[in-house]
């Protein structure tokens, strides 16, 4: 049973998990209603807030969207002592199943609000695949404006991407189509890679059978940055 401290004294444990495999059609809300009973089953010393209703500091950077896996996944926690990484790394994963694990956990030197830009692997199955539609998808990405429509609070708005995209190159592996791109995720200029999907779909024709099943596409985020592209960690 972890104990409800009153000691308003803290330290940032950062914690870097993987959600892999089925785990990825889970929402971000029950992803952080399940760390919380993870964390507790595993004994750490969490920091709880005072009041009536104590709860616990969990920060997620970039919450991940239902239908995509990550290897870089990244939540600061509030514990009340710092407790060994590895030892925090070693009890998280006894509680978790292979499809989510801690990949690393360490006491930050850097704000989690300094993520900048994350990376993706976007494999495409699509129909008439060929070098010429190959060339079709780089010269769209290329473009000097890629417009797409995004919805915003406001409503449904059309807004040019380009500038969220820092790089993204087109390869093939296993008769699939491969997007490796790196996107912005600043909070307020966050992209996801649904939109550079939707905008080929759109624009070139991809993705267009109207047998659903005969085609399809998954999203794997890679690695995470900071603006001047270092690792973020």
């Amino acid at each position: 049973m972890v104990q409800i401290s009153n000691n308003p004294a803290y330290s940032v444990l950062r914690i870097k998990f993987k959600k892999l495999g089925d785990l990825q059609y889970i929402s971000h809300l029950d992803l952080v209603r399940t760390m919380h009973k993870i964390i507790v089953r595993a004994g750490l010393p969490l920091w709880y807030t005072e009041g009536f209703n104590p709860k616990p500091k969990m920060v997620f950077a970039a919450p991940l969207s239902i239908g995509a896996e990550s290897v870089c996944e990244f939540m600061d926690l509030r514990v009340t002592e710092r407790i060994d990484p590895d030892e925090a790394k070693r009890r998280l994963n006894e509680n978790m199943t292979s499809e989510m694990q801690v990949v690393d956990a360490y006491y930050p030197d850097v704000k989690i609000t300094e993520l900048a830009f994350l990376s993706y692997e976007i494999s495409i199955k699509t129909n008439g695949l060929n070098e010429a539609l190959l060339e079709k998808c780089r010269a769209a990405l290329d473009a000097d404006t890629i417009k797409v429509v995004k919805k915003t609070k406001s409503g449904d708005a059309e807004v040019d991407i380009k500038p969220l995209i820092r790089s993204a190159q087109i390869r093939t592996s296993g008769g699939e189509m491969v997007i490796d791109c790196t996107l912005s995720a600043d909070p307020s200029s966050f992209l996801n890679p649904e939109y550079v999907v939707k905008y080929l779909k759109d624009n070139v024709g991809i993705l267009s059978d109207p047998i659903i099943t005969n085609e399809w596409y998954s999203i794997l985020r890679t690695a995470a940055f900071k603006a001047d592209m270092t690792e973020f960690r």
